[in-house]
């Protein structure tokens, strides 16, 4: 169908030719009609690459012209007469798109993507290859690619040898270390096992194993043949008086009987029949109102076991059952050396006697009868103390005074087995001791002290002072006077090496002091005497203040071998003296470095030490240790305090202690063998990990090691024991606003009386 819309006038001839136009124009339409119907336009996607095709369609088709007719010049030209526009519709071939699914390119070679893991041995190294998703790329809504665009692989790759740490091996089994401890009956032996640092071992730089390569034990052991018993004495019948006392009053004489019966046990097996007597008469001290108290080492009585048989020591004691030694006792001899005085603060001078004492008791202190009657009236009483920490004061009139024969020693008697400690405070300076008991008292003494900070100034002056516990003791003074000065007494110069003697009643006190080093000055007597040490107020540092410094010496009787030597407090640093009995060789150890030396007899060796630093010291003789504690800081905090460090074997296992109120911080300083840690019980409670301050590890041996804790604690009385009776070293120390004090727990060795 064709329509067609003209514009202007025609003429017929014109018509005639648009007639014919007309014609061939609908001829040819209908050619191409007949092409479409017949197949000739596809429907058909290119889908693989342009995203182009085609389709079958009906669409309307335009065509446009115009009419002409002759005109002009003789007919010449044409001239346009109209305008004309043919619709006609009909099937036709279209053009469509079509989606292309994306397609993916080949992979890329592989790349390395990461380091290897490890920087020694075998590890790993990470590849990968990547792809891209553009063969073709999407088109009109085509698939993208499938998969992943990155492909990873793991390849094994090699460092230098890694470094192996050893590891121990397990136990081995217990062997015997020594035979039997008896040829009949039942014994024990010592056991040992070893252990070796093979798993594995240490390898390519790795670190050794820590810890020991043997320990020990120990076995029961028969030797399957019993025993020949000899008799043995059963308890004596209570001593009764067979006299009356000799006097109404005060302290007199009396006799005692009593009878015991050799049937604990009857001998038999060949034994021997008792030996002694079986009836004892006993002159006794009596009073009419305190009774006496026991004198003398503390043993194991006959009642108790046979010879053959083991016996226990008293809480706080230790030894072989027959003889226990200790620092508590019922009897004490006690003295106040003379300390610097602060006139600005008067009111807060004194001296106190501290006791701690697991039971009630009765405490008694006298004092000589040649002391002034006021002081006698103010020291000389008895009274009641419940079970802890308690504390009597004592005047300031009762410390001893220079090169003064004088009768101020105080004798402090209990009804129980107690500890005591004293100490001496004049405002701003104090230290304590331990005080040993009087069955303790030895007859020969090595002087321990420091040197003068100042010659100039007396306050600072070494000083020592001796007191007696029976009438008619021979006091004999060797001197030993640093930088070879003298001192001068009743006219008589004395050098070192010169000898001063005294002979000097029961409490009867005098004290030396000198503006130079008086340590390795030795005292010997006839009879026991207590012997005190120290400075009147000195410090060792050139900022701060001085302090008093004060111990109770043991004799030397006592002195031991080997020491550990712990920090004392945190922040701090001191210096560590032994002073030598006879010639001795000693060897020093701080921080894994040995130091060798030769000490003359009399003479001492000084170390500085840090707030760090452990220090063992051993030595092939019998030695005196002092550790000197100081503040390292510069505001008020240069005040030392001294302390006399207990030898390993003067450890007990069992301590009940006084602790001092009135101070910032106080410290127990535990040294223990480091399997034993565990043990450690403070008031019967396992230490709390919360109140140790510091610990630090320290081996004596290959195969000792031991560990030093400081614990801080309350003020009071405090009991500090081993549940497997293991001995541990003991110090108790403190410190307040520019002051400190420190004493140790025990300064005598088990077995010596």
């Amino acid at each position: 169908t064709a329509v067609v819309a003209c514009k202007g006038r025609v003429n017929t001839a014109d018509k005639t030719m648009r007639t014919h136009i007309s014609l061939l124009l609908l001829v040819f339409a209908l050619c191409e009609l007949t092409n479409l119907a017949t197949g000739n336009c596809l429907n058909y996607c290119d889908n693989k690459n342009t995203g182009y095709g085609t389709r079958p369609c009906t669409k309307t088709l335009t065509e446009t012209g115009y009419f002409t007719r002759k005109c002009g010049f003789m007919w010449g030209k044409r001239c346009v007469t109209g305008y004309f526009t043919k619709y006609k519709s009909g099937y036709g071939c279209c053009q469509r798109t079509c989606p292309v699914d994306a397609g993916w390119r080949s992979w890329s070679s592989w790349s390395r993507y990461s380091s290897c893991s490890v920087t020694c041995g075998v590890g790993l190294e990470r590849y990968k290859r990547k792809r891209y998703c553009n063969n073709p790329v999407a088109k009109n809504g085509g698939r993208s690619c499938s998969g992943q665009r990155y492909s990873y692989e793991y390849r094994n790759c090699y460092r230098s040898k890694c470094p192996i740490n050893g590891g121990w091996s397990s136990w081995k089994p217990w062997q015997s270390a020594s035979a039997c401890s008896v040829t009949c009956g039942t014994g024990s032996k010592r056991l040992t096992s070893t252990r070796s640092c093979n798993n594995p071992k240490p390898q390519n730089g790795g670190r050794g194993c820590s810890g020991i390569t043997r320990k020990y034990g120990t076995k029961r052991c028969s030797t399957n043949r019993g025993c020949p018993v000899d008799g043995g004495w059963g308890n004596w019948t209570r001593a009764s008086a067979s006299t009356p006392c000799s006097v109404t009053c005060g302290v007199g004489i009396q006799v005692y009987e009593k009878q015991r019966s050799c049937n604990r046990p009857t001998p038999k097996d060949g034994g021997k029949d008792c030996r002694g007597v079986a009836t004892q008469k006993r002159k006794k001290t009596c009073s009419t109102n305190v009774a006496c108290p026991e004198k003398g080492s503390i043993r194991c009585l006959a009642r108790k076991c046979s010879e053959y048989g083991n016996c226990g020591c008293s809480f706080g004691f230790y030894g072989d059952g027959f003889t226990c030694t200790g620092s508590r006792g019922r009897q004490f001899l006690v003295l106040f050396m003379e300390n610097a005085i602060d006139y600005y603060n008067k009111n807060r001078h004194f001296s106190k006697i501290h006791i701690a004492s697991r039971k009630n008791a009765t405490i008694t202190i006298k004092t000589s009868k040649s002391l002034s009657p006021k002081l006698r009236e103010k020291m000389n009483k008895s009274f009641q103390i419940q079970n802890g920490q308690t504390e009597t004061d004592v005047p300031i009139a009762m410390r001893t005074l220079d090169f003064k024969t004088e009768h101020k020693g105080i004798m402090v008697e209990t009804s129980e087995t107690v500890s005591l400690f004293a100490m001496s405070f004049d405002g701003y300076s104090s230290d304590s001791s331990l005080i040993l008991p009087v069955e303790r008292l030895g007859r020969r003494y090595i002087v321990g002290s420091s040197a003068p900070y100042s010659p100039d100034i007396s306050d600072y002056n070494s000083q020592v002072a001796f007191v007696a516990a029976e009438d008619n003791t021979l006091v004999t003074v060797t001197f030993n006077i640093a930088d070879g000065r003298v001192l001068v007494f009743n006219n008589k110069k004395y050098q070192t090496g010169h000898k001063m003697e005294f002979e000097m009643k029961q409490m009867e006190d005098f004290q030396i002091s000198h503006n130079r080093d008086l340590t390795g000055t030795v005292i010997e007597s006839s009879k026991p005497i207590a012997v005190f040490a120290g400075n009147k107020c000195n410090k060792l540092k050139r900022f701060g203040y001085c302090s008093h410094l004060v111990e109770q010496l043991p004799p030397t009787s006592n002195l031991d071998k080997t020491f550990i030597v712990a920090p004392s407090l945190r922040k701090t640093g001191g210096v560590v003296r032994v002073v030598a009995n006879s010639k001795t060789n000693l060897q020093v150890i701080v921080n894994g470095t040995t130091k060798r030396a030769t000490v003359e007899k009399t003479r001492h060796y000084d170390l500085a030490v840090n707030d760090n630093s452990v220090t063992v010291i051993k030595a092939n003789a019998g030695v005196l240790v002092l550790s000197f504690a100081v503040r390292l800081g510069r505001r008020m905090a240069g005040d030392p305090y001294m302390t006399l460090i207990p030898g390993l074997e003067q450890y007990i296992n069992q301590y009940y202690i006084a602790v001092p109120k009135g101070y910032d911080e106080n410290f127990l300083t535990v040294i223990i063998p480091s399997e034993a840690k565990s043990s450690l019980r403070l008031n019967s409670k396992p230490v709390s990990s919360g109140s140790v301050v510091t610990e630090a590890s320290v081996n004596v041996t290959a195969e000792a090691e031991y560990v030093t804790m400081v614990i801080e604690v309350a003020g009071g009385a405090h009991q500090i024991e081993t549940t497997d009776g293991t001995r541990f070293g003991l110090l108790i120390h403190g410190r307040g606003r520019e002051d400190g004090y420190g004493y140790a727990g025990n300064m005598v060795s088990p077995g010596i009386i």
